[in-house]
């Protein structure tokens, strides 16, 4: 069966409402839960806590409402690959009138989100889905998946450079973490006037392979990304121009989610999750008799 999820979660995965305009529609009163409890639970199950929250647990037979309509999760996901321009802020919406996404996230569909971030002046590979789970996983460097860059910088680069061994030698960027290192740093093609390098890391803190880039002394003119895991922003048969986006085939989605540890991880990942919610319950001797069960027959 599927996984509980919270009811914040379980509403943004069913609406397009932001994270601000959910904690809004709860405050209003525009939200309810109805359990369907069965009748094997009817007589043993109480709510818990006393009133749902928004971090409460809903599970696949409940019923949410939204200003009284049943909302719910589609089954289906979507996953796009847009091509971002250069200027455009990698965000939703901006009060401040900047150039931002909204112009396609009005052509996709309702739910779909970006997962990352690009800087503003970066343009490339930006993945466009709704499916959170591959997002948690793309975004976190203990599942070591590789993110491309192609990094245009001034004067030649000889293949042993020495701030190519810098960037794969990990170098302190400033923000008080561990050196960001590139799993690779290699010459692409270079020229008298300016050089193309390729840099794959596995992470992507704020601005790191630009911040790698000026620490390492490079003169950074341009940095594209055009490489995501094993899929490429591109068509086969021709390149994605800027502001274009199509649609992944269920074979790159495949792939995505198998350089990630595949769908079943994500799946062990979440039930161990709930586990230790579970444990913790249990310590503060207030169970959650349902999520009990649940765990029971699909732990």
């Amino acid at each position: 069966m599927p996984a509980p999820k919270r009811l914040d979660k379980y509403l943004a995965d069913a609406t397009s409402l932001s994270r601000s305009d959910i904690n809004a529609a709860w405050d209003a009163g525009r939200i309810e839960v109805r359990p369907d409890l069965g009748d094997s639970s009817a007589a043993t199950w109480e709510p818990w806590p006393d009133d749902y929250e928004l971090w409460s647990l809903i599970f696949d037979d409940d019923v949410v409402l939204l200003d009284g309509e049943v909302v719910e999760p589609s089954p289906a996901r979507h996953y796009f690959a847009l091509h971002k321009p250069e200027g455009i802020l990698t965000t939703t919406s901006d009060p401040h009138g900047r150039e931002c996404l909204e112009p396609w996230l009005d052509e996709l569909p309702d739910t779909v989100f970006p997962v990352g971030r690009l800087d503003r002046p970066t343009t490339g590979f930006l993945l466009m889905t709704d499916d959170g789970d591959l997002c948690f996983c793309l975004l976190r460097k203990r599942f070591g998946v590789e993110k491309e860059y192609h990094l245009t910088v001034e004067g030649p680069v000889a293949d042993d450079d020495e701030r190519l061994a810098r960037l794969e030698a990990g170098i302190d960027i400033g923000d008080r973490k561990p050196p960001a290192t590139a799993l690779r740093a290699e010459v692409v093609e270079s020229g008298a006037e300016q050089s193309l390098l390729s840099v794959v890391v596995d992470e992507g803190r704020h601005r790191m392979v630009r911040r790698m880039a000026r620490r390492a002394e490079f003169r950074l003119q341009h940095l594209h990304r055009p490489r995501i895991g094993p899929v490429t922003m591109d068509r086969q048969d021709e390149p994605l121009e800027a502001g274009e986006y199509r649609r992944l085939s269920d074979a790159e989605v495949d792939a995505m989610w198998q350089a990630c540890g595949g769908r079943e991880a994500a799946r062990k990942r979440r039930i161990a999750a709930l586990g230790r919610q579970a444990q913790k319950w249990r310590d503060q001797d207030r169970p959650h008799p349902r999520l009990e069960a649940w765990l029971s027959d699909n732990g």
